[in-house]
């Protein structure tokens, strides 16, 4: 072969092995970032939404990975986690009433409107940036013009994204959601809950907690049922920790704490003696249900609307109820259920504004002092009748390595949960979201740590009750009555068994196949409810 072939098929050979290389090589990419809890300033609207007529479709960028959890040793049963779309950011309207559509601009076909009190996951953005791609109206994808939009991060991490094509389909507006007759039903796979009309009872003597809006038409109420024991000794039934003997004749009681990227702080989280997990309005965000017995704090909230999983804990619990705004016929629902219900829009007693500002999902604040007091000026305080959990300073036998435990909640760039254990301290502390940021308690500056952590399989039914003014529907959960899987996380281990509330007003029970009970670690413990098979990951 002639020497200037080979000198040619020579540097083929080595451009080739070069390129291979690269391929192989190269710096991994960084971490997408997560918004952090900050309030959202509020923007001036302009009264027209612009005209954006889409361009030619242009090439999307790839956007960056979140890692996930490595799923080594995950129990039997357990499903590893399914990817999901990430958020690169979140935000809310700045006005009330805004349209969103089917692409960016104008052309496209209305899907539904949006408020200032909704917090959106943001996909994409149009080629020009006059439009962010959200998640979700209506359970749907949609498009909102920049102009009624607040940022809650940079935009420079948002990708275009293609607007779709313009045809009959993506031009013509969305059909209501249908409707029937005293209800918002017509929903295929949905539980029909209708238009709740409390029936007409005999109102006993006495005053009434809840219901401030229906002071008249008031539900049949459920009563605690007769004969059940007061708790008695100097050890908390809630925590296992020593207790002021006292504080047994007084009463459990419940605060709702909001959890969105607005939320700045969550003040006294840290020291509530439970504190239950819970995705609500159409499974796309979680909030906190905390349950208070040894615990104080100066502070505590920021409070929000309760849901259905609050409910059935307050009547499980025998624990009056904080919070604020709470929808009518969830005000219905918890009345019939037999709860006190507080809420600050009915008794303002209790709460004050929180002083540092911060918009309505920061506003009402209470402390545990205000709520005993509350409750001893108006009979409330009835003793604590509930069957204690089991406690051991000692894991019980058995079970399966757990260093790390991640809960896949929706809107995983916020909402995913992980606890990780430390051995030096034997407790779980809490991280969120794709950045794993931990939670602060707002009164001390401190990461939240628990002694436990429990995975609650509960069944979760969409229903056609309308929560809010932009079509978030409600999610009834079944727990109050019932049993299902749980796993229970301490000192490094996961142990398999059972949750049962089987008698209403009498506490939750932890137990074993064999219906044992299965001693929780003394102190608090966070409870993480989820649908059976929602893919919670443990990491030996």
């Amino acid at each position: 072969m002639p020497s200037h072939w080979k000198k040619t098929a020579f540097l083929a050979t080595l451009l080739l092995l070069t390129l291979a290389l690269a391929g192989c090589g190269g710096a991994d990419p960084l971490p997408t970032p997560t918004p952090t809890k900050t309030s959202l300033p509020v923007a001036a609207a302009p009264t027209d939404t612009p005209t954006v007529t889409p361009g030619p479709p242009t090439d999307t960028p790839t956007p960056t990975d979140t890692p996930e959890p490595t799923a080594t040793a995950t129990p039997e049963g357990t499903p590893t986690p399914a990817p999901t779309p990430t958020p690169v950011a979140f935000l809310q309207p700045t006005q009330d009433d805004v349209n969103t559509r089917k692409g960016p601009g104008v052309t496209y076909g209305k899907i539904g409107q949006v408020t200032k009190a909704d917090t959106l996951g943001v996909y994409g953005k149009s080629a020009d940036g006059g439009w962010y791609k959200i998640c979700c109206v209506n359970g749907q994808e949609a498009w909102i013009s920049s102009q009624f939009a607040q940022l809650s991060d940079s935009t420079a991490a948002i990708p275009v994204v293609e607007a779709p094509a313009l045809t009959a389909e993506t031009q013509a507006d969305s059909a209501p959601v249908a409707s029937t007759s005293g209800g918002s039903g017509g929903r295929t796979g949905f539980v029909y809950i209708g238009n709740v009309e409390p029936a007409v009872d005999t109102a006993p003597p006495g005053k009434y907690f809840g219901l401030c809006n229906l002071r008249v038409n008031r539900p049949v109420r459920q009563q605690p049922p007769a004969g059940r024991t007061q708790v008695s000794g100097d050890i908390n039934p809630l925590t296992g920790l020593p207790i002021d003997p006292a504080r047994l004749n007084e009463r459990i009681f419940i605060a709702r704490y909001g959890n969105e990227p607005a939320v700045r702080a969550s003040f006294g989280i840290g020291a509530a003696d439970l504190v239950f997990e819970e995705l609500m309005d159409d499974l796309n965000t979680t909030r906190f249900t905390s349950v208070w017995l040894g615990g104080d704090a100066p502070q505590i909230g920021p409070l929000r609307s309760f849901r259905s999983t609050t409910i059935q804990l307050a009547q499980i619990f025998d624990a009056p109820m904080a919070s604020s705004g709470a929808e009518g016929s969830n005000q219905v629902f918890a009345y019939q259920a037999g709860i006190e219900d507080l809420d600050e829009h009915c008794y303002s007693g209790p709460y004050f504004n929180n002083p540092n500002g911060g918009g309505y999902q920061n506003r009402v604040l209470t402390s545990s002092a205000n709520l005993r007091s509350f409750m001893q000026n108006n009979g409330l305080n009835t003793g604590v009748k509930i069957k204690p959990f089991t406690f051991s300073d000692a894991a019980p036998s058995g079970g399966q390595a757990a260093s790390r435990v991640v809960i896949p909640y929706i809107n995983r760039g916020f909402y995913e949960v992980e606890w990780r254990y430390d051995p030096a301290s034997g407790r779980y502390a809490r991280f969120s979201g794709s950045g794993r940021n931990p939670l602060l308690d707002g009164n001390t500056g401190q990461q939240v740590t628990a002694s436990n952590v429990v995975i609650m399989e509960v069944q979760h039914d969409r229903t056609d009750l309308v929560e809010d003014a932009v079509n978030s529907y409600s999610v009834r959960t079944y727990i109050a009555g019932r049993e299902g899987p749980a796993t229970v996380i301490r000192d490094g281990v996961a142990i398999q068994g059972r949750w049962r509330a089987q008698d209403a007003f009498s506490g939750l029970e932890l137990v074993d196949a064999d219906g044992n009970p299965i001693p929780l670690k003394p102190g608090q413990t966070w409870f993480q409810v989820a649908p059976p098979g929602y893919g919670v990951t443990i990491v030996g």
